[in-house]
C-alpha cells in the first residue's frame, strides 16, 4: 500500500491562502458584530490559522514518537532536598540491665572423693577449689579444668582453734621466706589456678604483716585472692590488695550449719544478695546435703533470672559496679 508524500511548500501556502479567503467571506455576508465580538473573531481566526499550520507541518511516516519535554518547575515550587543529615538520628537500642550474678565456690575439693566427683559434674560456671596436698590434687585440677571450671588452690592457712589445716599451712610463726616457698609449692600442685582462697586461715589472715608478705607470690603470677573471711578480723583482703592483687570477698556460706533447711535459707540469704548487690559470691563445701540441694537451687536460679557465674566474671561485675560507685570496692 502506497503512502501519501509530504505536501509541498506552495500545496501548504495556497491551503493557508482559502482559509483566509473564508473567512473573510465569512465576515462579508454577516452584518456587523459588535467591536468586542470582531476582536474576539480576530483572535479566534489566528488561533484557527497558528492550528492549521501546525497540522499542515510534514511529518514522515518512519518519523519515531518523541517523550514529552520534561517540565522546568519555577524555583518557588522546586521540593526542596533533604539529605540524610537532615534526617533524625534512629534512637540507640536501650542496654538491657545485667541480670543478678551468684558466682558458687565449692571447696575442698579432693578428700571426699564421691562428693568432689559430684562437685565436677556441677555447671561449667561452678568454680572449684582444690586442696593442695592430697596426693591426686594435679589430677583433680586437670579433669576440674577439663570440665571448664575456674580452678582455685585452697590454700592451708592457720586457724585460731586447734583444728588441723594441713601439711604445707601458712603459719603466722613462720618466716616470710618459708611461707613464700610454701605458697610456691602448693600452687605447684594446682597447676593452672586463677587464684587462691584460705582454707581456715582465720589466725593466719587477721595477721596484716603475714599476709603482706605472700602477696608478693600472687602479683608476680597475676593471680587473684578469694578471702573466705573465715574471721571477721580478717586483714587479708586489705593487704594483698595493696600489692596489686585483684582481691573479692565471700559473702554467704552455705553450709557453715549442715542441716538442710539451714542450707535452704542461706541460699535465699545468697538470692537476697545478689539481687541486693548486683553480684553475690557464695561458698559450699562437698557434703551429702549441699550437693542434694545444689541441683534444684541451680535450676531455681535460672528460671528466677539469676545468672549462675565463674568468680572472674563475678570479680569484673563487682569492679564496674565499685567504679559507679566509689563507696562499694572488690579491694577492701
Amino acid at each position: 500500500m502506497n503512502r501519501a508524500g509530504p505536501d509541498s511548500r506552495a500545496q501548504r501556502l495556497a491551503r493557508l491562502q482559502q482559509v483566509r479567503l473564508l473567512l473573510r467571506e465569512d465576515s462579508t455576508q454577516t452584518p456587523a458584530a459588535p467591536r468586542w465580538l470582531a476582536s474576539a473573531g480576530a483572535v479566534l481566526a489566528g488561533c484557527a490559522a497558528l492550528m492549521l499550520s501546525g497540522a499542515l507541518t510534514p511529518q514522515r511516516a518512519t518519523a519515531s514518537v518523541q517523550a514529552p519535554a520534561a517540565i522546568t518547575w519555577p524555583a518557588s515550587f522546586a521540593r526542596p532536598a533533604r539529605p540524610d543529615a537532615a534526617r533524625p538520628a534512629p534512637r540507640p537500642a536501650r542496654a538491657l540491665p545485667a541480670p543478678p550474678m551468684i558466682a558458687l565456690v565449692i571447696d575442698d575439693i579432693g578428700p571426699a572423693r564421691h562428693w568432689s566427683e559430684r562437685a565436677l559434674a556441677l555447671p561449667a560456671a561452678v568454680t572449684l577449689a582444690i586442696l593442695p596436698f592430697e596426693d591426686d590434687a594435679p589430677a583433680w585440677t586437670r579433669q576440674a579444668k577439663a570440665g571448664g571450671h575456674a580452678v582455685l588452690l585452697h590454700m592451708p592457712m592457720e586457724p585460731k582453734g586447734l583444728e588441723n589445716p594441713g601439711p604445707g599451712a601458712l603459719l603466722e610463726a613462720l618466716d616470710p621466706a618459708r611461707n613464700q616457698a610454701r605458697l610456691a609449692a602448693a600452687l605447684a600442685r594446682v597447676p593452672g589456678a586463677i587464684g587462691i582462697n584460705n582454707h581456715m586461715g582465720s589466725r593466719f589472715t587477721a595477721c596484716a604483716p603475714c599476709v603482706r608478705e605472700v602477696a608478693p607470690v600472687l602479683a608476680s603470677r597475676n593471680l587473684v585472692f578469694l578471702d573466705s573471711l573465715t574471721s571477721p578480723a580478717s586483714a587479708a583482703g586489705r593487704e594483698i590488695a595493696k600489692a596489686g592483687v585483684p582481691v573479692i570477698r565471700r559473702d554467704v556460706f552455705l553450709d557453715d550449719d549442715n542441716d538442710p533447711a539451714a542450707i535452704r535459707r542461706q541460699m535465699r540469704r545468697a538470692e537476697t544478695r545478689a539481687r541486693s548487690q548486683g553480684v553475690a559470691v557464695v561458698i559450699a563445701h562437698p557434703r551429702p546435703h549441699t550437693m542434694q540441694a545444689l541441683a534444684p537451687w541451680l535450676r531455681h536460679l535460672r528460671e528466677s533470672g539469676i545468672a549462675l557465674v565463674p568468680l572472674p566474671a563475678a570479680m569484673a561485675r563487682r569492679e564496674a559496679l565499685r567504679r559507679k560507685n566509689p563507696v562499694r570496692s572488690a579491694r577492701l
